[in-house]
């Protein structure tokens, strides 16, 4: 595999199934396990379960099988192919960032165009071209020391890196343009043909990206995949030679289970909780005014966004009162009004975060809603603005 940042240098393999009497029991088994995964799905996302209506589980497979027998037949795409499809994806972000950026804006009900155009298209951008600039030289073998007694007769040593094939990618609803396109970008540089499912709860953001990739690439290149739960639950189980998931923990072990019954490995790359240490000796307006920027990024809905802060005792009271301070220079007419400020994705988020705070309210533990400047006297959003300011528990 050419060298990328987002999937493992490992040889290109194909694993062959083989007769076995227990193969119906096997079936069974895994038929059981496609349901749990289907319900763990619906489960891990929304009581709700938007609607699931989206590519059918034979289509999915005809598209695999596609782009299989177009790797098989005509080999490792040559170094010139694999920059045409990058350049390809580069032009799709630039000549379509309007619409990108106005199908996010839906998806999250307020996302200000600023954060889509620099967490999203410019950092899948910038995946693009670097991909695209340095495959060559990740493509190039690398030549290795013979050993003796080899090196007497004129014998060489080297390390080539081909595709794997076909790469199956899942992306989350975050950043739902930058992590779709950053696996991509690899992905392509590596050789391999993509297929992509987007997050159904960013609907907007992935009928664009499937209109865009399926118009543009061949489909044995990469196609768009969209639907519900039980859709990526059947593109999780078919036999790819890679997936790449962005997600929560708790979908990210359905895939790794599902991944299983086919040997694919995966590159997962999962939620994680992010504390900031504040040392006795920092500069408590400093660092308060950094993890401010960094926690109403997104409203928070970041993987590496700062989840929890380590503090002197002594300095708490100043920090919670820096921390207030900073986000109030940043938002002067408050925060819950501001379009510079990133609504929750949906109800069911809101009402988790929500219930959160109630909850810990409840027991006796202090809150702190920061909400700007001259945001205490205003009326709050409705609920399904799914609107939360900069908490502190």
């Amino acid at each position: 595999l050419a060298r990328s940042p987002a999937l493992p240098q490992t040889p290109y393999t194909r694993c062959h199934r083989v007769n076995n009497p227990a193969r119906g029991a096997h079936d069974r088994s895994k038929r059981a396990g496609m349901a749990s995964f289907q319900h763990g799905m619906h489960q891990a996302h929304d009581a709700t379960n938007p609607d699931d209506v989206g590519t059918s589980p034979a289509e999915l497979k005809r598209v695999l099988a596609a782009q299989q027998a177009a790797a098989i037949a005509n080999g490792p795409p040559a170094v010139a192919e694999r920059v045409r499809r990058l350049e390809l994806a580069i032009n799709l972000l630039l000549d379509n960032a309007d619409e990108i950026t106005a199908a996010v804006a839906k998806d999250f009900g307020v996302r200000p165009e600023k954060v889509t155009r620099f967490a999203d298209l410019l950092m899948a951008l910038e995946s693009c071209k670097q991909a695209r600039d340095k495959v060559a030289a990740w493509a190039a073998p690398q030549r290795r020391v013979v050993d003796f007694p080899f090196n007497l007769v004129g014998a060489t040593n080297y390390i080539e890196y081909t595709p794997k094939g076909v790469v199956g990618i899942v992306g989350p609803w975050n950043y739902p343009v930058m992590l779709v396109i950053g696996p991509l970008a690899s992905a392509f540089a590596a050789g391999n043909s993509v297929m992509i499912k987007p997050s159904e709860y960013a609907p907007a953001t992935a009928a664009i990206l499937g209109k865009l990739v399926n118009a543009a690439y061949d489909e044995t290149v990469a196609h768009v995949c969209n639907g519900g739960a039980s859709v990526a639950a059947a593109f999780c189980a078919l036999p790819f030679d890679h997936i790449v998931f962005t997600g929560s923990t708790t979908v990210g072990k359905l895939v790794a289970k599902a991944a299983a019954e086919n040997l694919t490995p995966v590159t997962l790359e999962l939620g994680g909780k992010c504390p900031v240490i504040i040392g006795a000796d920092a500069n408590i307006a400093n660092a308060a005014a950094r993890v401010a920027h960094g926690k109403v990024l997104n409203a928070g809905q970041t993987c590496l966004a700062p989840d929890y802060v380590f503090v002197p005792r002594a300095k708490r009271d100043a920090f919670i009162a820096a921390f207030e301070e900073a986000v109030s220079s940043m938002y002067p007419d408050g925060v819950l009004d501001s379009a510079d400020y990133t609504s929750v994705i949906d109800g069911r988020h809101y009402a988790r975060l929500r219930s959160m705070i109630d909850g810990a309210a409840a027991a006796g533990c202090p809150t702190v809603e920061c909400l700007g400047g001259g945001g205490d006297g205003k009326p709050r959003p409705a609920a399904d603005a799914c609107r939360i300011p900069p908490t502190l528990v």
